[in-house]
């Protein structure tokens, strides 16, 4: 594969070398070539970044000079790129057709067709723009198809292009504009569909994007929309308006609008509201109000209303997030018999995972002190969980007072079998890329090729990654290879000298300093979240700059959050005052961690509650899981770390009661 794309690159080179190296032509012999065959890597990687800046600064004979030292250079192709991505309007079809071919396997092939097909699009070149279109963009590419479909005469295909970016929630970008204009023209853009997507845009919140896309219904609909808008805002004081008292299509969605979002807020206050509106004036299929009580009740169980257990319960139909709930809130009430009730009544499949084994277990245990046959059938099911190397697993361990299972089992590959997935062009670019600091490079030649392994390459990868130290490459890709058991590949110790350090300025635990940022970021030093938390140990920027007046420096810009060193010590202390302000319980500190102190302490619950009771009782899935994978992974941190374990029990003591929790 690897002889292959090479012949393939030095044929593509000697096709266009005339025009990419425009100033100086290039003619590669085998004299030229045996003569740079034996440039060193190390050396390779020096002169691909002076052919760079040569071309950025448009030092094209210096670029020339060093570009044909690198033909065979792995990443030779991202010098032509970054050539041709200047000079499309001046390159012909075949040239351009050419690199797309020659490096199809790599990301670098999408983003010139990604910017020739923009460029052609802005010319009204829509043949040449369809012959090579392909979807490696958003949206925004997505309307110049159609928009082309329309101009080359392909109308009924242009119309199932329009309507799919239209029937959306969200607003599209302003090229999408001309092609919504040529799909009204030819009769595609009915008042039917505008509706549609008012409903869209208000089922998203997106009130101003409903109002806008109104102004081309009736006036009559338009108040609608007003109306709409006004109970999104404040349901409570409009869901009894006179207007709403008749059996009619919109009057009833907005009356159900308004229900969600006052059960969003107070379910117990929609649920009364619902009743009131149901005996009195509106007359609703049976699909619709099993809908809005389902919402109303799960709404209930997250915020932990004495009466979601009840309206859980009536439920026709439940979904297995209303299974989920139930279970979940007859714990949160201690209800022991409801909670098996409901965990009984799952599909094979739910009641077999670990999770509902536990709390079987964990409910039998609970009634045996009035039914002592009961404590045999618990133990069983813990015995037979405490040999898993989870956070239930760990959990039914420390109720049998049992050492913990770690199954280790290491990838083992030959060298040559290695160099076999090593030698894989995408492979080659990905390694290239990450040694020479362009990670997010890296990283997208790394899911490209990747994309097509088979499960046996992909543990093959994981493995040259972790010994590279990518190690959130390392770990991503074991996963996908469904290999849980490489517990050194899957985590690392990286950065041991600053964890090790930061953990004893803090007085906390290094293996749970761990625990958090491999949970965080998967060791991925440049992370950043869509809420826009940074760095390994995902500091939100705000957090970052106050934990740093507390020790005494300043963040001057956010990028310094991406800094391991600032990031880890801020980390760190963030989650040393997160302990504080619960008491030493690291299931509450980690939970405060994840979704904020203030939320957590909303949470707390009215008497004292076991923690293995709490944590499976908090509201977001998010956090609940978070807190679960953190415990459990501070606890193979530990072992790593330590070589002894300190039992998870220990870290979860009982949740007390906090007064003036809205303090």
């Amino acid at each position: 594969m690897f002889t292959t794309f090479n012949m393939m690159a030095r044929g593509f080179v000697g096709k266009f070398s005339l025009v990419l190296l425009c100033l100086v032509p290039l003619i590669f012999t085998s004299g030229i070539k045996e003569s740079y065959a034996n440039i060193s890597i190390e050396k390779q990687r020096k002169l691909f970044g002076d052919a760079k800046r040569a071309l950025k600064k448009g030092q094209l004979r210096k670029f020339n000079r060093i570009n044909k030292k690198l033909i065979d250079y792995p990443l030779y192709g991202y010098l032509q790129y970054n050539y041709f991505i200047k000079r499309l309007s001046r390159l012909s079809e075949n040239r351009i057709k050419n690199f797309l071919e020659v490096y199809s396997d790599s990301p670098i092939s999408d983003r010139l067709r990604y910017k020739w097909l923009q460029s052609l699009a802005r010319k009204g070149k829509w043949k040449t723009f369809l012959k090579y279109y392909r979807p490696v963009g958003g949206a925004n590419l997505r309307c110049r198809k159609g928009i082309a479909l329309f101009k080359t005469k392909k109308i009924e295909e242009a119309k199932a292009v329009a309507e799919k970016l239209w029937l959306v929630g969200k607003s599209q970008p302003r090229t999408c504009d001309q092609l919504f204009s040529l799909w009204k023209k030819h009769d595609g853009l009915t008042e039917e569909k505008i509706w549609a997507r008012v409903i869209l845009a208000m089922e998203k919140g997106r009130t101003r994007l409903a109002k806008f896309i109104g102004k081309k219904l009736s006036k009559k609909k338009q108040r609608w929309i007003a109306r709409w808008k006004k109970m999104h805002r404040h349901p409570a004081e409009n869901l009894l308006r006179n207007y709403y008292k008749v059996d009619a299509p919109i009057p009833n969605m907005i009356v159900r609008h308004g229900i969600k979002r006052l059960a969003r807020r107070d379910a117990g206050a929609a649920s009364d509201a619902w009743e009131s509106i149901r005996k009195t004036h509106i007359v609703e299929s049976p699909e619709e109000v099993r809908k809005v009580d389902q919402y109303i009740a799960l709404r209930g169980g997250f915020q932990k209303n004495p009466k979601a257990l009840e309206w859980l319960g009536k439920l026709e139909k439940p979904n297995a997030k209303v299974q989920d709930w139930r279970i979940r809130s007859a714990l949160g009430q201690q209800d022991w018999w409801a909670a098996l009730t409901w965990i009984e009544a799952l599909p094979d499949a739910e009641r077999n995972s670990e999770q509902w084994r536990y709390w079987r277990a964990r409910i039998l245990e609970l009634q045996s002190q009035s039914l002592p046959v009961l404590k045999t059938a618990s133990e069983r099911i813990y015995a037979s969980l405490s040999k898993e190397r989870s956070y239930h697993g760990f959990l039914a361990a420390d109720r049998l007072g049992s050492s913990y299972q770690f199954n280790a089992s290491p990838l083992k590959f030959s060298e040559n079998e290695l160099n076999e997935i090593e030698k894989v062009p995408g492979i080659e670019r990905a390694r290239e890329l990450f040694f020479l600091g362009m990670v997010p490079q890296a990283r997208r030649e790394w899911a490209k090729v990747t994309s097509a392994f088979k499960k046996t390459d992909l543990k093959k990868a994981s493995v040259l990654a972790s010994r590279w130290n990518w190690h959130d490459r390392a770990i991503s890709t074991v996963a996908k290879a469904s290999h849980y058991d490489d517990i050194g590949l899957r985590f690392p110790t990286a950065y041991k000298d600053i964890v090790l350090k930061q953990a004893k300025e803090q007085g906390i635990e290094p293996a749970w300093i761990y625990g958090v940022l491999r949970q965080e970021s998967t060791f991925m030093p440049d992370a950043r979240s869509g809420a826009g938390a940074l760095g390994l140990m995902q500091l939100m920027p705000k957090t970052g700059r106050m934990t740093a007046r507390q020790l005494k420096f300043r963040i001057r810009s956010n990028n310094e959050l991406l800094n391991v060193n600032k990031n880890i010590r801020l980390g760190s202390a963030y989650l040393r005052r997160m302990l504080d302000e619960n008491n030493g319980n690291n299931a509450l500190a980690t939970a405060s961690y994840n979704a904020g102190p203030y939320r957590v302490k909303q949470w707390l619950p009215e008497q004292d509650m076991p923690s293995d009771i709490w944590v499976e009782t908090i509201p977001f899935n998010e956090t609940r899981k978070y807190v679960r994978r953190v415990m459990s992974y501070t606890v193979i941190y530990d072992d790593k770390l330590n070589g002894k374990v300190q039992v998870m029990g220990s870290r979860m003591p009982d949740i007390k009661v906090r007064k003036n929790v809205d303090s």
